[in-house]
Protein backbone atom coordinates (compact mmCIF):
# COMPACT_ATOMS: atom_id res chain seq x y z
CA UNK A 1 0.00 0.00 0.00
CA UNK A 2 1.41 3.78 -0.97
CA UNK A 3 2.25 6.22 1.68
CA UNK A 4 -0.98 8.88 -0.61
CA UNK A 5 -3.25 5.82 -0.50
CA UNK A 6 -2.47 5.46 3.66
CA UNK A 7 -3.43 8.88 3.93
CA UNK A 8 -6.39 8.91 2.19
CA UNK A 9 -7.72 6.07 4.34
CA UNK A 10 -6.37 7.77 7.61
CA UNK A 11 -8.32 10.71 5.94
CA UNK A 12 -12.08 9.35 5.90
CA UNK A 13 -14.68 10.67 7.78
CA UNK A 14 -16.45 8.83 10.78
CA UNK A 15 -19.36 8.43 8.94
CA UNK A 16 -21.78 6.58 6.91
CA UNK A 17 -21.29 6.63 2.79
CA UNK A 18 -20.03 4.79 -0.17
CA UNK A 19 -16.30 3.72 -0.98
CA UNK A 20 -15.14 2.99 -4.29
CA UNK A 21 -12.19 1.36 -5.08
CA UNK A 22 -10.78 1.78 -8.28
CA UNK A 23 -7.03 -0.39 -10.21
CA UNK A 24 -3.95 1.69 -11.46
CA UNK A 25 -6.00 2.36 -15.30
CA UNK A 26 -8.75 4.32 -12.64
CA UNK A 27 -11.62 1.48 -13.22
CA UNK A 28 -14.00 1.17 -9.78
CA UNK A 29 -13.51 -2.54 -8.89
CA UNK A 30 -15.57 -2.41 -6.00
CA UNK A 31 -18.15 -0.34 -4.18
CA UNK A 32 -19.53 -0.73 -0.92
CA UNK A 33 -21.39 0.77 1.89
CA UNK A 34 -20.41 1.91 5.36
CA UNK A 35 -21.98 3.29 8.43
CA UNK A 36 -18.46 4.72 9.04
CA UNK A 37 -16.68 5.15 6.49
CA UNK A 38 -13.02 4.95 8.45
CA UNK A 39 -13.47 2.24 9.80
CA UNK A 40 -15.06 0.39 7.48
CA UNK A 41 -12.14 0.93 4.65
CA UNK A 42 -9.44 0.82 6.91
CA UNK A 43 -10.64 -2.84 8.15
CA UNK A 44 -9.60 -3.94 5.12
CA UNK A 45 -5.68 -3.36 5.47
CA UNK A 46 -5.68 -4.06 8.89
CA UNK A 47 -7.07 -8.19 9.66
CA UNK A 48 -5.38 -11.16 8.07
CA UNK A 49 -7.54 -13.98 7.36
CA UNK A 50 -9.46 -12.67 4.48
CA UNK A 51 -10.89 -14.37 1.36
CA UNK A 52 -8.94 -15.22 -1.82
CA UNK A 53 -11.56 -12.89 -3.48
CA UNK A 54 -10.83 -9.99 -0.84
CA UNK A 55 -7.09 -10.66 -1.29
CA UNK A 56 -7.26 -10.28 -4.50
CA UNK A 57 -8.90 -7.26 -4.33
CA UNK A 58 -7.09 -5.47 -2.20
CA UNK A 59 -3.88 -6.73 -4.29
CA UNK A 60 -5.55 -3.99 -7.25
CA UNK A 61 -6.44 -1.18 -5.01
CA UNK A 62 -4.65 2.19 -6.23
CA UNK A 63 -7.03 4.74 -5.62
CA UNK A 64 -10.03 4.71 -3.10
CA UNK A 65 -12.98 7.71 -3.05
CA UNK A 66 -15.94 8.02 -1.14
CA UNK A 67 -19.26 9.90 -1.19
CA UNK A 68 -20.80 10.58 2.15
CA UNK A 69 -24.39 10.00 2.64
CA UNK A 70 -26.70 11.31 5.47
CA UNK A 71 -27.77 8.15 6.31
CA UNK A 72 -27.00 4.53 6.47
CA UNK A 73 -30.07 4.06 4.27
CA UNK A 74 -29.11 6.32 1.72
CA UNK A 75 -25.52 4.52 1.23
CA UNK A 76 -27.79 1.63 0.65
CA UNK A 77 -29.46 3.01 -2.02
CA UNK A 78 -26.18 4.54 -3.57
CA UNK A 79 -24.67 1.86 -3.02
CA UNK A 80 -27.14 0.04 -5.43
CA UNK A 81 -27.21 2.36 -8.05
CA UNK A 82 -23.59 2.57 -8.31
CA UNK A 83 -23.19 -1.43 -8.51
CA UNK A 84 -25.30 -0.84 -11.47
CA UNK A 85 -24.17 1.27 -13.26
CA UNK A 86 -20.71 1.02 -13.01
CA UNK A 87 -20.92 -3.29 -12.46
CA UNK A 88 -17.61 -3.25 -10.54
CA UNK A 89 -15.80 -6.42 -10.93
CA UNK A 90 -15.56 -7.73 -7.23
CA UNK A 91 -19.20 -6.55 -6.54
CA UNK A 92 -21.16 -9.81 -7.08
CA UNK A 93 -24.61 -8.54 -5.41
CA UNK A 94 -27.24 -6.62 -7.96
CA UNK A 95 -25.12 -6.85 -10.96
CA UNK A 96 -27.68 -8.92 -12.24
CA UNK A 97 -31.48 -7.41 -13.20
CA UNK A 98 -32.70 -7.74 -9.83
CA UNK A 99 -33.40 -4.68 -8.06
CA UNK A 100 -35.04 -3.29 -4.59
CA UNK A 101 -38.58 -3.77 -4.19
CA UNK A 102 -41.16 -1.08 -5.19
CA UNK A 103 -44.75 -0.85 -4.39
CA UNK A 104 -47.21 -0.45 -7.34
CA UNK A 105 -50.79 1.05 -8.00
CA UNK A 106 -52.22 -0.77 -10.85
CA UNK A 107 -54.31 2.41 -11.91
CA UNK A 108 -54.96 0.74 -15.56
CA UNK A 109 -57.63 -1.82 -13.96
CA UNK A 110 -61.40 -0.53 -13.42
CA UNK A 111 -60.51 -1.69 -9.58
CA UNK A 112 -57.01 -1.02 -8.77
CA UNK A 113 -54.20 -3.23 -6.27
CA UNK A 114 -51.84 -2.19 -4.77
CA UNK A 115 -48.71 -5.16 -5.04
CA UNK A 116 -44.93 -5.84 -4.41
CA UNK A 117 -42.91 -5.27 -7.83
CA UNK A 118 -39.27 -5.92 -8.49
CA UNK A 119 -39.68 -4.06 -12.08
CA UNK A 120 -40.98 -1.06 -13.43
CA UNK A 121 -42.81 -1.33 -16.63
CA UNK A 122 -44.43 0.88 -18.92
CA UNK A 123 -47.82 -0.02 -17.93
CA UNK A 124 -49.26 3.27 -16.68
CA UNK A 125 -49.21 1.80 -12.99
CA UNK A 126 -47.78 4.10 -10.52
CA UNK A 127 -44.71 3.21 -8.80
CA UNK A 128 -43.52 3.70 -5.40
CA UNK A 129 -40.00 3.14 -3.65
CA UNK A 130 -37.99 1.44 -4.03
CA UNK A 131 -37.70 0.13 0.04
CA UNK A 132 -34.31 -1.30 0.65
CA UNK A 133 -35.47 -2.56 3.86
CA UNK A 134 -37.75 -5.15 3.67
CA UNK A 135 -39.40 -5.10 7.41
CA UNK A 136 -40.47 -1.26 6.18
CA UNK A 137 -42.33 -2.45 3.10
CA UNK A 138 -44.06 -4.77 5.16
CA UNK A 139 -45.20 -2.20 7.67
CA UNK A 140 -46.43 -0.31 4.86
CA UNK A 141 -48.17 -2.55 3.30
CA UNK A 142 -50.08 -3.56 6.44
CA UNK A 143 -50.75 -0.07 7.47
CA UNK A 144 -52.38 0.19 3.84
CA UNK A 145 -54.09 -2.73 4.03
CA UNK A 146 -55.69 -1.96 7.70
CA UNK A 147 -56.58 1.96 6.79
CA UNK A 148 -57.72 1.83 3.26
CA UNK A 149 -60.46 -0.05 1.37
CA UNK A 150 -58.32 -1.35 -1.43
CA UNK A 151 -59.80 -4.90 -2.64
CA UNK A 152 -57.06 -8.35 -2.10
CA UNK A 153 -58.25 -10.48 -5.03
CA UNK A 154 -55.11 -11.36 -6.96
CA UNK A 155 -56.81 -11.81 -10.31
CA UNK A 156 -57.90 -8.38 -12.30
CA UNK A 157 -61.07 -9.67 -13.22
CA UNK A 158 -63.71 -8.86 -9.68
CA UNK A 159 -64.96 -12.81 -8.01
CA UNK A 160 -68.74 -13.43 -8.13
CA UNK A 161 -69.10 -13.26 -4.15
CA UNK A 162 -66.84 -11.57 -1.21
CA UNK A 163 -63.92 -12.70 0.50
CA UNK A 164 -62.93 -12.35 3.91
CA UNK A 165 -60.97 -9.62 3.69
CA UNK A 166 -64.74 -7.81 3.81
CA UNK A 167 -66.27 -9.41 6.89
CA UNK A 168 -62.69 -8.38 8.46
CA UNK A 169 -63.65 -4.39 7.22
CA UNK A 170 -60.45 -4.44 5.14
CA UNK A 171 -62.28 -4.42 1.85
CA UNK A 172 -64.62 -2.15 -0.09
CA UNK A 173 -65.90 -4.95 -1.83
CA UNK A 174 -66.34 -3.80 -5.33
CA UNK A 175 -67.01 -7.63 -6.53
CA UNK A 176 -70.74 -7.04 -5.18
CA UNK A 177 -71.45 -3.58 -5.69
CA UNK A 178 -70.39 -2.23 -1.86
CA UNK A 179 -68.52 0.78 -3.20
CA UNK A 180 -69.37 3.23 -6.10
CA UNK A 181 -66.40 3.90 -9.00
CA UNK A 182 -66.11 7.50 -7.34
CA UNK A 183 -66.01 6.40 -3.68
CA UNK A 184 -63.15 3.94 -4.56
CA UNK A 185 -60.99 6.75 -6.80
CA UNK A 186 -61.19 8.29 -3.11
CA UNK A 187 -60.00 5.99 -1.70
CA UNK A 188 -56.90 5.66 -4.56
CA UNK A 189 -56.02 9.04 -4.11
CA UNK A 190 -55.77 8.64 -0.58
CA UNK A 191 -53.33 6.21 -0.92
CA UNK A 192 -51.59 7.83 -3.54
CA UNK A 193 -51.16 10.84 -0.97
CA UNK A 194 -49.99 8.08 1.90
CA UNK A 195 -47.33 6.46 -0.45
CA UNK A 196 -45.69 9.61 -2.02
CA UNK A 197 -45.44 10.90 1.55
CA UNK A 198 -47.50 13.48 1.61
CA UNK A 199 -49.33 13.51 5.22
CA UNK A 200 -50.63 17.34 5.42
CA UNK A 201 -52.12 16.86 1.64
CA UNK A 202 -53.65 13.78 3.17
CA UNK A 203 -54.92 15.10 6.26
CA UNK A 204 -56.15 17.80 4.50
CA UNK A 205 -58.26 15.89 1.84
CA UNK A 206 -59.83 14.41 4.44
CA UNK A 207 -60.57 16.98 6.20
CA UNK A 208 -62.82 18.29 3.21
CA UNK A 209 -64.40 14.71 2.27
CA UNK A 210 -65.09 14.88 6.18
CA UNK A 211 -66.67 18.34 5.73
CA UNK A 212 -68.50 17.50 2.38
CA UNK A 213 -70.21 14.89 3.88
CA UNK A 214 -71.31 16.34 6.95
CA UNK A 215 -72.52 18.95 5.03
CA UNK A 216 -74.19 16.18 2.78
CA UNK A 217 -75.54 14.72 6.32
CA UNK A 218 -73.93 11.65 5.10
CA UNK A 219 -73.38 10.76 8.49
CA UNK A 220 -72.17 7.13 8.00
CA UNK A 221 -69.48 8.50 5.72
CA UNK A 222 -68.40 11.50 7.63
CA UNK A 223 -68.19 8.43 10.80
CA UNK A 224 -65.64 6.77 8.38
CA UNK A 225 -63.66 9.45 7.28
CA UNK A 226 -63.60 10.52 10.72
CA UNK A 227 -61.91 7.04 11.97
CA UNK A 228 -59.64 7.11 9.14
CA UNK A 229 -58.22 10.24 9.78
CA UNK A 230 -57.23 9.46 13.40
CA UNK A 231 -55.96 5.79 12.20
CA UNK A 232 -53.87 7.98 9.62
CA UNK A 233 -52.57 10.12 12.38
CA UNK A 234 -51.79 7.27 15.00
CA UNK A 235 -49.85 5.59 12.22
CA UNK A 236 -47.91 8.91 11.02
CA UNK A 237 -46.06 8.97 14.43
CA UNK A 238 -45.02 5.63 14.29
CA UNK A 239 -43.52 5.41 10.86
CA UNK A 240 -41.45 7.64 9.20
CA UNK A 241 -42.70 7.81 5.67
CA UNK A 242 -39.53 9.72 4.80
CA UNK A 243 -38.22 7.79 1.82
CA UNK A 244 -35.10 8.32 -0.59
CA UNK A 245 -34.72 8.86 -4.43
CA UNK A 246 -31.86 6.69 -5.58
CA UNK A 247 -32.27 9.31 -8.72
CA UNK A 248 -31.72 12.30 -6.76
CA UNK A 249 -29.07 10.50 -4.83
CA UNK A 250 -26.85 9.70 -7.86
CA UNK A 251 -27.76 13.39 -9.16
CA UNK A 252 -26.59 15.05 -6.28
CA UNK A 253 -23.75 12.64 -5.36
CA UNK A 254 -22.26 11.62 -9.25
CA UNK A 255 -20.76 15.34 -10.23
CA UNK A 256 -17.94 13.79 -7.60
CA UNK A 257 -16.95 11.36 -9.40
CA UNK A 258 -14.63 11.86 -12.32
CA UNK A 259 -15.83 11.67 -15.94
CA UNK A 260 -12.75 10.00 -16.96
CA UNK A 261 -14.13 6.66 -15.24
CA UNK A 262 -16.57 6.48 -17.76
CA UNK A 263 -13.67 5.67 -20.32
CA UNK A 264 -12.84 2.18 -18.85
CA UNK A 265 -16.07 1.15 -19.12
CA UNK A 266 -16.61 2.31 -22.45
CA UNK A 267 -13.99 0.57 -23.69
CA UNK A 268 -15.18 -2.66 -22.23
CA UNK A 269 -18.68 -2.48 -23.22
CA UNK A 270 -17.56 -1.51 -27.23
CA UNK A 271 -14.53 -3.85 -27.26
CA UNK A 272 -11.82 -1.26 -27.69
CA UNK A 273 -8.18 -2.36 -28.09
CA UNK A 274 -7.71 0.91 -25.79
CA UNK A 275 -8.63 3.48 -23.80
CA UNK A 276 -10.78 5.59 -25.75
CA UNK A 277 -9.21 9.34 -24.33
CA UNK A 278 -9.42 10.79 -27.51
CA UNK A 279 -13.34 11.00 -29.00
CA UNK A 280 -14.21 12.18 -32.37
CA UNK A 281 -18.02 12.62 -33.57
CA UNK A 282 -19.65 13.52 -36.40
CA UNK A 283 -23.14 14.72 -37.28
CA UNK A 284 -24.78 16.15 -40.49
CA UNK A 285 -27.60 18.65 -40.60
CA UNK A 286 -29.57 20.31 -43.21
CA UNK A 287 -33.15 20.98 -44.15
CA UNK A 288 -34.29 19.47 -47.77
CA UNK A 289 -30.55 19.24 -48.63
CA UNK A 290 -30.01 22.95 -48.46
CA UNK A 291 -27.56 24.75 -46.77
CA UNK A 292 -26.11 21.23 -45.81
CA UNK A 293 -23.25 21.33 -42.76
CA UNK A 294 -20.86 18.83 -41.31
CA UNK A 295 -19.50 18.94 -37.61
CA UNK A 296 -16.94 17.38 -35.90
CA UNK A 297 -16.71 17.57 -31.84
CA UNK A 298 -13.69 16.00 -30.33
CA UNK A 299 -13.44 14.83 -26.27
CA UNK A 300 -10.18 14.42 -24.11
CA UNK A 301 -10.84 12.37 -21.27
CA UNK A 302 -14.48 12.24 -21.07
CA UNK A 303 -14.26 16.40 -21.91
CA UNK A 304 -15.12 18.34 -24.31
CA UNK A 305 -11.80 19.88 -26.09
CA UNK A 306 -13.70 22.64 -27.65
CA UNK A 307 -10.57 24.12 -30.06
CA UNK A 308 -10.68 20.88 -31.82
CA UNK A 309 -14.41 20.94 -32.71
CA UNK A 310 -14.40 21.76 -36.78
CA UNK A 311 -17.46 22.55 -39.08
CA UNK A 312 -17.47 21.57 -42.57
CA UNK A 313 -19.90 23.29 -45.52
CA UNK A 314 -20.71 20.57 -48.24
CA UNK A 315 -19.16 21.26 -51.04
CA UNK A 316 -19.79 18.10 -53.11
CA UNK A 317 -23.49 16.48 -52.81
CA UNK A 318 -26.33 18.59 -54.24
CA UNK A 319 -29.95 17.88 -53.11
CA UNK A 320 -31.19 15.07 -50.11
CA UNK A 321 -27.80 12.36 -49.07
CA UNK A 322 -27.21 12.54 -45.85
CA UNK A 323 -24.94 9.44 -46.51
CA UNK A 324 -22.72 11.47 -49.16
CA UNK A 325 -22.21 14.10 -46.84
CA UNK A 326 -20.94 11.68 -44.16
CA UNK A 327 -18.79 10.54 -46.80
CA UNK A 328 -17.34 13.99 -47.69
CA UNK A 329 -16.74 15.14 -44.20
CA UNK A 330 -15.01 11.93 -42.96
CA UNK A 331 -12.83 12.15 -46.16
CA UNK A 332 -11.93 15.71 -45.33
CA UNK A 333 -11.09 15.16 -41.62
CA UNK A 334 -8.78 12.13 -42.25
CA UNK A 335 -7.41 12.26 -45.76
CA UNK A 336 -3.76 12.97 -45.63
CA UNK A 337 -3.97 12.86 -41.59
CA UNK A 338 -1.12 10.05 -41.43
CA UNK A 339 1.40 12.75 -43.67
CA UNK A 340 0.36 15.46 -41.14
CA UNK A 341 1.54 13.57 -38.28
CA UNK A 342 -1.44 13.92 -36.47
CA UNK A 343 -2.86 12.07 -33.90
CA UNK A 344 -5.85 9.63 -34.95
CA UNK A 345 -8.44 9.23 -32.13
CA UNK A 346 -9.37 5.96 -30.15
CA UNK A 347 -12.61 6.03 -31.25
CA UNK A 348 -14.91 7.97 -34.11
CA UNK A 349 -18.75 7.73 -33.09
CA UNK A 350 -21.50 8.67 -35.89
CA UNK A 351 -24.57 10.18 -35.41
CA UNK A 352 -26.89 7.11 -37.17
CA UNK A 353 -27.70 3.68 -37.30
CA UNK A 354 -25.99 0.47 -39.53
CA UNK A 355 -26.13 2.40 -42.83
CA UNK A 356 -23.92 5.60 -41.50
CA UNK A 357 -21.70 2.96 -40.27
CA UNK A 358 -20.60 1.49 -43.43
CA UNK A 359 -20.49 4.90 -45.00
CA UNK A 360 -17.31 5.36 -42.40
CA UNK A 361 -16.08 1.93 -42.90
CA UNK A 362 -16.02 2.25 -46.36
CA UNK A 363 -14.29 5.81 -45.91
CA UNK A 364 -11.89 4.73 -43.86
CA UNK A 365 -10.96 1.84 -45.83
CA UNK A 366 -10.59 3.89 -49.22
CA UNK A 367 -8.10 6.41 -47.39
CA UNK A 368 -5.91 3.26 -45.53
CA UNK A 369 -6.84 4.84 -41.98
CA UNK A 370 -7.54 2.11 -39.54
CA UNK A 371 -9.80 3.86 -36.17
CA UNK A 372 -12.37 1.81 -33.95
CA UNK A 373 -15.16 3.15 -35.45
CA UNK A 374 -19.41 3.08 -33.63
CA UNK A 375 -22.60 4.81 -34.78
CA UNK A 376 -25.88 5.15 -32.54
CA UNK A 377 -29.18 5.38 -33.30
CA UNK A 378 -31.15 8.16 -32.00
CA UNK A 379 -34.11 6.25 -31.03
CA UNK A 380 -33.49 3.02 -29.65
CA UNK A 381 -29.72 4.19 -28.16
CA UNK A 382 -28.65 1.29 -30.07
CA UNK A 383 -25.02 1.24 -30.96
CA UNK A 384 -23.74 -0.75 -33.78
CA UNK A 385 -19.49 -1.78 -34.52
CA UNK A 386 -18.05 -2.86 -37.18
CA UNK A 387 -17.81 -6.38 -37.38
CA UNK A 388 -21.20 -6.82 -35.41
CA UNK A 389 -24.57 -8.12 -36.94
CA UNK A 390 -26.39 -7.15 -33.85
CA UNK A 391 -26.51 -3.59 -31.78
CA UNK A 392 -25.08 -3.25 -28.79
CA UNK A 393 -28.01 -2.05 -26.41
CA UNK A 394 -26.92 -0.66 -22.84
CA UNK A 395 -28.62 0.10 -19.91
CA UNK A 396 -30.11 3.05 -20.02
CA UNK A 397 -28.25 3.85 -16.88
CA UNK A 398 -25.03 2.59 -18.04
CA UNK A 399 -22.41 5.37 -18.04
CA UNK A 400 -20.94 3.92 -20.78
CA UNK A 401 -24.24 5.10 -22.88
CA UNK A 402 -24.68 8.10 -21.03
CA UNK A 403 -21.31 9.54 -22.10
CA UNK A 404 -21.68 8.09 -26.15
CA UNK A 405 -25.43 10.19 -25.78
CA UNK A 406 -23.79 13.56 -24.19
CA UNK A 407 -21.14 13.36 -27.15
CA UNK A 408 -23.55 12.40 -29.80
CA UNK A 409 -25.58 15.17 -28.78
CA UNK A 410 -23.49 17.68 -28.36
CA UNK A 411 -22.08 16.95 -32.10
CA UNK A 412 -25.85 17.53 -32.93
CA UNK A 413 -25.64 20.81 -30.93
CA UNK A 414 -22.68 22.14 -32.88
CA UNK A 415 -24.15 21.21 -36.37
CA UNK A 416 -27.49 22.75 -36.21
CA UNK A 417 -25.52 25.97 -34.68
CA UNK A 418 -23.53 26.13 -37.68
CA UNK A 419 -26.36 25.54 -39.44
CA UNK A 420 -29.06 28.04 -37.94
CA UNK A 421 -26.02 30.33 -38.47
CA UNK A 422 -25.59 29.73 -42.10
CA UNK A 423 -29.28 30.16 -42.55
CA UNK A 424 -29.45 33.57 -40.49
CA UNK A 425 -26.83 35.23 -43.02
CA UNK A 426 -28.93 33.90 -45.91
CA UNK A 427 -31.58 35.87 -44.36
CA UNK A 428 -33.82 32.54 -43.86
CA UNK A 429 -34.31 33.35 -40.48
Amino acid sequence: MTESLLEKIKQLPDKSGVYLMKNRRGEIIYTGKATSLKKRVGSYFQGRGFTPKVQALISHIAAIDYIPTVSEKAALLLEFELIKRYRPRYNVMYRDDKSYPYLKLTIKESWPRLLVARVIRKDGAKYYGPYPDGSYLRKIVRAVRKYFLLRYCQPAKLPTKVCFYYHLKRCAAPCIGQVSVEQYEAVLKEVDLFLRNRPQQLLQYLDQQLAAHSKAMEYEQAKRVYQEKQFIEEILTRINFRQLDPATLLKTHLPELPQQQMLPLLQKELGLPRLPRQIEAFDISNISGQLAVGSMVAFLDGQPAKQDYRRFRIKSVAGIDDYAMLREVLQRRYRGVPGKKEKFPDLILVDGGKGQLSQAIAVLKALGVSIPLASIAKREEQIFRPEQSQPLVLDRRSPALQLVRHIRDEAHRFAVSYHRLLRKKKGLM
